[in-house]
């Protein structure tokens, strides 16, 4: 057999570039070269406590210690014919790492994880103790022919070489005979036993009890470290573009911020409101000086209140900034900060505020700036593309794996990618989780979690906070339950007790040239009054004494219409609850005359203008142009004006629009909402949290306390119609189809999202919880800071009292059940698959060449497949599996049948029997088949 060992064969197509000192004569990778790398990565990676590092370090210096097999060694030179298992090399390095870190006296839980995160760096996590009492122990055994056979193997040819690589680490002097001795021995097999199952009569049985506590916790620590370790050496990734992250920075964000202060304001309301947003913003950072400037107790967690539209944003960054400069040692390496937030609709505009030219002018495909959720193209390019002297593809694989792997110094991601990451991941979703040690994680309004996860995302923030050592700020415009029952810091109290005359943080920060005093957190909510409620008496009929009466779609939209053509410069959002509600509610509006829906122009300028959706390079504001311009909404100056005819504009938006068009639609509305002509939109719950609209008006049908005040945040947003000059109107909506709403028989559309559970776990009496709060206020118009604060923090305490949480997620995680924290998603409700829907000739072309891309038998089309399917993010939209079901013409995007395993997306180009219409409510069945009324959520 050829001599020396290798990991990985020379390169026949030269991608692969290692160090000279790392390779065999033919150019093969050495396997001590690897293991040694891959140990010094991981243990750079990982940011825990000294002693576990150590023990680190000798689980991954072994995690290839199997490849020392001759079978292993034969496969890899593509020489081996023997039995298939005898080549697997995973599961005699988890053997080998049990048995020096027990050589070591490792505690139980670092044995364990250690072992366990060896045995499957190439696959996901299993459940703990049924894989360490069943598949471990009996892999284990004397019997086993296949361990029998590959320790026989390198005992005749390798056995110096195989006590080499036991004392990679040089944290033991284990020898190959003593380990042989003890797999002999059979000892193994009872430990294992030991530390995973009860002995019963018919044997071991695998019971999660006898597990180390928190070993879910250290598993996934350093199965991540490993993983991430080994895969980015197997690439032969730089060195470089693993370590050195490249960030965005306070001081640009400083320097943008006294250029805006700076600029005089409009009148006396916005320089208070400008005034109120940075004393908050430097309060809060006052506030993380006194968090973590001295007492080594202080919470792991901060939070950060604050009315919607006093630039949380903004605020939470300078905080997390700041903390990130304090907890740094001048020698240390960058902590990641990752910003995540509830959905992929605010994420882009977010994003752009990154991307201004005059703020970061971040570019989130360079390193610096990461934005990952399922839409984007999550890749981090260190110079230019196809600049490297590498192969092309090589460069486009380890953007993508830097990418996915947030390596990165900011991460802008949603709550699905941070948690699921977290809660079982994939193999090549735990890349990311080393981003996370002893990092910075913001959480903007965690309170849009799913409730019945609250439990389970405390459990986890517990988990990064404690094993991670990360530290969270939890910014929020309530006080959700999720975090009342955590020890917390707020940073906004802290501030404001803080003395800045004994900090140095304080003496050498920017020096402001004029000084806000700090101010309590309530004041910042009295002062913050932009809108008055008004409860309509249909959103009181759930009260156990009062007859039920809803409001028809068609009463709503006479309001709607009343309320916006009343006066100039009037605007109006009105929030449904499920999209057949919001395109009913649409058409009601459609009917009236002198009413123009903008559907039909955005359709014509992008038919006219052959638009592509997926060229990134689009100019989204030059598109709003030509379609207000269509819509006679602009004029030849310019100038926005009126068109005669015309009383009222009105758009729609909800999740079944493409993300580009909804892209179009919100600059639209941002518009539109401030200006003199009459403007309405119809919306979802999509445009609560984090959109930065602004509307005259708000009419919201009947939801919880907090989405309630969300949707308030778009109403007045900056004081554009004066002080307490917007109005929330809090209704309750009759089915779509409901005859008589004033004595309804059938359930209205917010029963079905927060009590049947489409979009929640489902609530029982949750409406009525709702109804019996807002009754309170008998007062004609309802003052801000008495919905905002004080009946929010009333209908969480109710909450909180029916103990809505399921305590699923906690209990897998404590039992370390992996694999079947694996099939619990955030997301919930009923399952999805996605379309990509071609509107234009150029992306009927587009979907074309993809499909012809995927159907082709050479594999380096079905690459540049696979990337175009990336790019195509702005034209994907999901729908419910079972109306997709319904429609077999509708074909996928790889041409294969639908039972067949490939790329579970589907295709549309106008002739299936699916319709794309953003008048009528996006993508939808056509009215004359079975999926026609598939719009319900």
């Amino acid at each position: 057999m050829t001599y020396p060992l290798i990991s990985h064969p020379e390169a026949n197509d030269g991608e692969r570039t290692y160090p000279n000192e790392q390779l065999t004569d033919d150019g093969s990778l050495r396997l001590t070269a690897h293991n040694t790398v891959v140990s010094e990565y991981a243990t750079r990676l990982f940011r825990g406590p000294e002693t576990q590092r150590r023990l680190l370090c000798v689980a991954a210096s072994l995690h290839d210690f199997g490849k020392a097999t001759p079978q292993f060694q034969a496969y890899v030179r593509d020489e081996y014919d023997g039995p298939e298992k005898e080549k697997n090399h995973a599961r005699l390095g988890a053997l080998a790492t049990w048995f020096v870190l027990g050589q070591l006296d490792a505690p139980t839980q670092d044995q364990l994880a250690a072992t366990l995160a060896v045995a499957r760096h190439h696959q996901a996590l299993p459940n703990a103790a049924q894989y360490t009492c069943e598949s471990l122990a009996d892999a284990f055994k004397k019997s086993n022919s296949v361990l029998t056979a590959q320790a026989e193997a390198i005992s005749e040819q390798w056995p110096h070489e195989a006590t080499e690589l036991l004392q990679l680490s040089g944290e033991t002097d284990s020898t190959w005979d003593e380990f042989t001795e003890w797999v002999h021995s059979g000892a193994v097999v009872g430990e294992l036993h030991e530390v995973s199952a009860r002995r019963e009569l018919t044997g071991p049985k695998a019971n999660s009890d006898k597990l180390p506590r928190k070993l879910y916790d250290r598993t996934l620590h350093y199965w991540a470290a490993i993983t991430l370790a080994d895969k980015s050496h197997a690439m032969a990734v730089p060195e470089s573009h693993v370590f050195d992250l490249e960030t965005l920075d306070r001081e640009t964000l400083e320097e943008y911020i006294a250029d805006l202060r700076a600029e005089p304001p409009e009148d006396e309301l916005e320089r208070a409101l400008n005034d109120e947003r940075e004393r908050a913003r430097r309060q809060a950072i006052s506030g993380v000086h006194e968090w973590l400037g001295g007492d080594t107790q202080a919470p792991p967690i901060a939070t950060l209140t604050l009315p919607t539209g006093l630039g949380k944003t903004f605020t939470g960054l300078s905080a997390a900034f700041e903390a990130r400069e304090m907890l740094e040692s001048d020698d240390g390496p960058t902590r990641p900060i990752v910003y995540a937030l509830p959905y992929t609709s605010i994420i882009e505009q977010t994003r752009s505020i990154f991307e201004k030219p005059e703020l970061w002018g971040a570019d989130p495909t360079k390193s610096a700036l990461t934005v990952h959720h399922y839409l984007s193209e999550t890749v981090v390019y260190h110079n230019e593309r196809g600049t490297e002297d590498v192969a092309s593809t090589d460069q486009e694989e380890h953007a993508s794996f830097l990418g996915e792997a947030w390596r990165d110094g900011t991460v802008l991601t949603t709550f699905v990618q941070l948690f699921e990451s977290l809660a079982g991941p994939a193999n090549r979703q735990g890349l990311k989780l080393s981003a996370l040690d002893d990092g910075l994680v913001i959480l903007d309004e965690p309170q849009a979690l799913p409730k019945e996860w609250w439990d389970g995302i405390t459990r986890l923030i517990e988990l990064l906070t404690t094993e991670y050592q990360a530290r969270v700020i939890a910014m929020t415009a309530t006080q959700p339950t999720l975090l009342r029952d955590v020890e917390t810091t707020s940073i906004l109290e802290a501030g404001k007790e803080h003395n800045k005359e004994t900090c140095l943080r304080c003496e050498t920060g920017p020096d402001y040239p004029v000084q806000l005093e700090p101010a309590a957190k309530k004041t910042y909510f009295e002062n913050a009054e932009r809108v008055r409620y008004l409860i309509d008496e249909s959103a009181l009929s759930f009260q156990l004494s009062s007859d039920k009466q809803y409001l028809s779609h068609e009463t709503a939209a006479a309001r709607v219409v009343e309320a916006t053509a009343a006066d100039e410069g009037g605007s109006t959002l009105a929030i449904c609850n499920t999209i057949s509600s919001s395109a009913t509610l649409t058409q009601e509006l459609c009917d009236y005359d002198g009413v123009t829906h903008l559907g039909e122009a955005i359709d014509s300028v992008l038919e006219t203008d052959n638009v592509d959706a997926t060229n990134p390079e689009n100019d989204v504001s030059a598109i709003v142009d030509a379609i207000l311009r269509k819509a006679d909404l602009r004029g030849v100056d310019g100038e926005l004006s009126h068109p005669a005819g015309t009383d009222i504009v009105v758009a729609t938006l909800n999740s079944r629009y493409r993300p580009f068009d909804r892209q179009l639609l919100i600059e639209i509305a941002d518009t539109l909402s401030g200006s003199e002509i009459p403007f309405a939109l119809v919306s979802t719950q999509a445009i609560e949290a984090g959109v930065d609209l602004s509307f005259k008006r708000v009419f919201r049908d009947i939801a919880p306390l907090d989405s309630i005040v969300q949707a308030a945040g778009r109403c007045n947003r900056s004081y554009e119609w004066g002080r307490n000059g917007g109005q929330v109107v809090v209704w309750t909506l009759a089915d779509p189809d409901e005859e008589s709403p004033e004595d309804p028989t059938k359930s209205p559309p917010a029963h079905w999202v927060y009590e049947r559970g489409s979009s929640d776990a489902g609530i029982q009496t949750h409406l009525r919880l709702i109804s019996s709060i807002l009754a309170q206020f008998d007062d004609e118009e309802v003052p801000d800071v008495e919905i905002s604060h004080h009946a929010v923090n009333e209908y969480f305490e109710a909450l909180r009292e029916k103990s809505l949480s399921s305590t699923k997620i906690r209990t897998l995680i404590d039992d370390a059940k992996a694999g079947e924290l694996a099939r619990e998603s955030l997301i919930g409700g009923y399952q999805t698959v996605d379309v990509l829907v071609a509107t234009t000739q150029t992306e009927i072309e587009q979907l074309n060449e993809l499909t012809e891309l995927f159907t082709s038998p050479d594999p380096t089309d079905r690459s540049t497949g696979y990337k175009k399917l990336e790019q195509a993010a702005g034209i994907r939209v999901s729908l419910p599996l079972n109306s997709i079901e319904q429609l077999p013409d509708v074909s996928r995007i790889d041409g294969k049948e639908r039972n067949e395993d490939g790329i579970q997306v589907f295709r549309y180009t106008g002739a299936e029997s699916l319709e794309y219409n953003l008048q009528s409510g996006g993508l939808r069945g056509k009215e004359d088949t079975v999926a026609g009324r598939f719009t319900t959520f």
